[in-house]
């Protein structure tokens, strides 16, 4: 009764996936297992984000003639947000489940989201109880969250997991949305929805390696700077003015030491050291417009988040 797809699901729970082939029998069995015990209509959404392991294959043959299991692969690897967006696109139920296949964060736990959803909550967000993760890694997302928060203030309450449950009208608000930062979680947090947060458990990654490498995490770090915020071209603009400050004291020095002390400081190493630091802030602050510039390049490009090659329904 709950598993008919001719009429539009409750539930629609969304899993990209990339080079994840050791984990997807079991993750697959798991998540079917949780919706039947929940006993509203649902389907489940795996976006390949072009693995080149098998994953898809295995997921066809996982698949058979569930019509509650539905595929979509992407023509290459166009990155885990593009694969959450298509998820969100194809998605039909009126409340979407957002999880990674990892199996870090359990299936298991989403009835604990679902039940906290009321009328007035559009989005449940998640904290892990006890992160299973090396310490470096928790650092880092520690720092990249406290670092968020800075940026934003306390007009947003930042929130950067990626196990969450929204309804439909979330979506349809970030579709609102054409800038092409599509860092979910920063997005979702910034828009201010009615939310909760909820604690769930955090188990450690039982097969393959992580995709969040630390490469990964920087540029995410980058993506929320220049994404969500004008910080760098703030922070020229105080550099500029520090530079501006330290050569006029210099030179105040200088003459000082002329005029009152009758001593002539040799200028070359004086204007190399001076010389060095505004060039090092005037290549900086190319940069930092560079990066700027390159986003609204892409914008006007118009070129789409990724590219399906194949849907299985």
């Amino acid at each position: 009764m709950f598993e008919t797809m001719n009429e539009t699901p409750e539930i629609s729970i969304v899993v990209p996936v990339y080079n994840e082939k050791a984990l997807l029998e079991e993750l697959c069995t798991r998540l079917i297992s949780v919706c039947k015990g929940l006993n509203r209509s649902y389907e489940i959404l795996i976006v390949d984000d072009g693995s080149d392991d098998g994953s898809f294959e295995k997921l066809q043959r996982i698949k058979g003639d569930d019509e509650t299991l539905r595929l979509i692969r992407f023509t290459r690897n166009f990155g885990q947000q593009a694969a959450v967006l298509a998820g969100f696109r194809m998605s039909r139920g009126k409340i979407v489940v957002q999880l990674d296949s990892d199996l870090q964060n359990p299936p298991e736990e989403i009835p604990k989201l679902l039940s906290v959803m009321t009328d007035e909550i559009d989005l449940v967000t998640t904290v892990s109880k006890n992160r299973q993760d090396g310490l470096i890694r928790v650092l880092g997302s520690k720092f990249l969250l406290g670092f968020g928060q800075m940026l934003f203030g306390k007009a947003v309450k930042l929130n950067l997991s990626s196990f969450r449950v929204m309804r439909r009208s979330v979506i349809d608000k970030i579709e609102a949305c054409p800038d092409r930062s599509r860092y979910m979680a920063v997005l979702m947090s910034w828009m201010g929805l009615p939310n909760v947060e909820v604690e769930v458990e955090h188990h450690a990654r039982k097969e393959g390696v992580t995709k969040y490498s630390y490469l990964t995490l920087l540029k995410l770090s980058w993506d929320l700077v220049t994404g969500y915020s004008n910080f760098p071209l703030r922070l020229v603009t105080y550099m500029g003015l520090f530079g501006a400050c330290m050569g006029f004291l210099i030179m105040l020095f200088l003459l000082y030491q002329r005029v009152v002390n009758g001593i002539l400081i040799e200028g070359f190493i004086v204007l190399s050291a001076v010389f060095a630091f505004f060039a090092g802030v005037q290549l900086l602050s190319i940069g930092f417009l560079g990066e700027y510039l390159g986003r609204v390049h892409s914008q006007t490009q118009g070129r789409p988040d990724y590219i399906v090659g194949k849907v299985v329904e």
